[in-house]
């Protein structure tokens, strides 16, 4: 009998092969079971303003406190600080292990909404992004608010293939206090990234490390060096480079 986790990770792979995969129509994976229906982040509109004050009663010592609550529902944990019970007392403090209902920054970078199955970045679904978006688009639009154009993709894209090698030193001290070259470097690590992460693996592996190649897309450079010992003429798997893809925007938020 499957358990939970099972039923949950079959639930899962399921939903990563109806993308990969263009010959299957999500609507008619639902009708036949293969996939469960969900809320789609298009479908479910944002929070309208949620601003206000609650009014909180101390049964303790009867004392009335009033708390602001911001545009997004969320009340300041500093404010509970001032419900006390007395001298000795250091006030309320929360307790929320896993932050599980705490949200420690605002972000107009990305929405989440676990309950629903909710992710977008920058108001744009996840789901729309992972069917006909690349990572380096998505890293794009993370960083600038917006997709690029055909022209900043190629010149982005290529820009990130001419930083692929690994120098001993990639950081200064002066790189954030210029918008230019914090931009420099953004797209440095982003080329790096790839052949850091294959170097690590081919090392583990007992193997030597492998070049990477301009002429493939991110995914697929990276799928090269993992698996084509050299040879120069290895095509990574298309299949696998797009499974590779879809992932790599949802591993964004994995912490």
């Amino acid at each position: 009998m499957e358990t939970f986790d099972q039923k949950l990770a079959w639930g899962r792979l399921a939903v990563f092969s109806s993308h990969l995969s263009a010959s299957v129509n999500p609507l008619d994976a639902v009708s036949s079971g293969i996939l469960e229906p969900s809320s789609c982040s298009a479908a479910v509109a944002p929070p309208s303003n949620l601003k206000g004050s609650l009014t909180i009663i101390d049964e303790r010592t009867g004392k009335r406190y009033q708390v602001l609550v911001s545009e997004e529902g969320t009340v300041k944990a500093t404010y509970l600080k001032k419900i006390t019970t007395g001298k000795n007392d250091k006030g309320l403090k929360l307790y929320d292990p896993g932050y599980v209902n705490t949200a420690p920054v605002r972000s107009s970078i990305c929405y989440i909404d676990g309950d629903e199955g909710i992710l977008r970045y920058r108001v744009y679904p996840i789901e729309e992004l992972a069917e006909g978006s690349s990572f380096l688009e998505v890293a794009y639009l993370l960083m600038y608010g917006n997709l690029p154009s055909e022209n900043q993709l190629a010149d982005w894209e290529f820009a990130a293939s001419q930083h692929s090698a690994v120098p001993q030193g990639i950081l200064g001290q002066e790189i954030y206090k210029s918008k230019q070259v914090r931009d420099k470097q953004i797209v440095r690590i982003l080329g790096k990234a790839p052949t850091v992460a294959a170097a690590a693996y081919l090392r583990m592996a007992g193997r030597p490390p492998v070049l990477p190649s301009s002429n493939l897309s991110y995914s697929e450079n990276f799928l090269y060096m993992l698996d084509s010992l050299g040879n120069r003429s290895y095509k990574p798997n298309p299949r696998l480079a797009r499974g590779l893809n879809i992932l790599s925007f949802y591993m964004r938020n994995m912490k």
